[in-house]
């Protein structure tokens, strides 16, 4: 390259380099991004959120020396392309906890009091991010996989073995009479707690309940193991079955099983004609075909009558 050709390249490679870092500043605005026609809800949301004075880079940005950069390229090459949208397409966007603790890293000193609740992050949220419970803090009802902290991750540890369970661990202290005045307490152990209380989640009730005091009254465990199903026939059959205490028979056992259950009072002469053939799937779910081949070997014969008729008896 000669002297003449050099001196014209520097400055036009360094008027490009300044112009692509003026390009860039200008397109990391959050009026930008708010100008393809997919991101509308996401300004408009985070406009009305306490986050309003925060850039979307703030945010969405990761913290490393090159991020930026290629960030940018994959912006101009992904996103600007598709400007057009009226709907993200793309898989929803994860936050890494490091770009909110520039901001909140506070969260982290002793317990954090908020809305009645108390955490201690340093320990409850370690190896998880930040928007698996805080998902729409700053785009509300715009984001697309909507996640909050749930008193099941909770109840996980505070079982009495890893943390404590007593309620006031987490929650601001109330009296009982407090308590009642709001839900899930007021549906789950007001007066008619008999009758309402299998309404909340019953994963919940473990927190302060042990198994034993569900089984006092429903004579089986609650909530229900991940092999109840394949015995729960068994249990339904006892004289003191307490299944009808929360299952109403016509919407819950005949809607899956689709044949009245528990079988009535000669259902077992007319059989043949309920079942779709030997292989029904109905049947198969609770009994096994070599209850069906036992049975049918015995008293069914090669003419197709049951033993017992004239046809059955003749044709021996």
């Amino acid at each position: 390259m000669t002297k003449a050709s050099r001196r014209i390249t520097v400055p036009v490679l360094a008027l490009a380099a300044v112009a692509l870092v003026v390009v860039s500043m200008v397109t990391s605005s959050t009026a930008v991004c708010g100008a393809c026609h997919s991101m509308k809800p996401y300004i408009q949301t985070l406009d009305a959120s306490a986050h309003a004075n925060v850039g979307c880079y703030s945010c969405h940005l990761p913290a490393g020396a090159w991020d930026y950069p290629a960030f940018k390229l994959a912006e101009f090459g992904r996103m600007y392309p598709r400007a057009g949208e009226t709907t993200l397409t793309r898989p929803a966007s994860l936050l890494s906890a490091a770009a909110c603790l520039r901001c909140h890293a506070a969260v982290n000193d002793g317990t954090t009091e908020s809305s009645g609740l108390r955490i201690r992050h340093e320990t409850c949220a370690v190896g998880g991010t930040c928007d698996g419970c805080h998902a729409a803090t700053a785009h509300g009802d715009a984001v697309r996989w909507t996640r909050a902290a749930s008193m099941e991750a909770c109840v996980s540890c505070h079982l009495g073995k890893r943390a404590p369970a007593a309620c006031d661990t987490c929650h601001k202290p109330r009296t009982t009479a407090e308590r009642l005045k709001a839900q899930p307490w007021a549906t789950t152990h007001s007066t008619g707690w008999s009758d309402s209380h299998g309404l909340d989640e019953l994963r919940y009730c473990r927190t302060c309940h042990p198994t034993e005091f569900c089984v006092e009254c429903h004579k089986v465990a609650l909530p229900h193991g991940a092999e109840f199903p394949k015995r729960h026939g068994a249990d339904a059959r006892k004289p003191d079955s307490t299944c009808a205490t929360c299952h109403d028979r016509a919407q819950f056992c005949d809607s899956c099983h689709q044949v009245e259950m528990p079988h009535p009072a000669g259902f077992l002469a007319k059989h043949g004609t309920a079942a779709r053939g030997p292989a029904d799937s109905r049947c198969l779910a609770c009994h096994q075909q070599a209850d069906c081949d036992t049975c049918h070997d015995e008293h069914v014969k090669a003419s197709g009558s049951t033993s017992g008729t004239p046809a059955a008896q003749g044709g021996e």
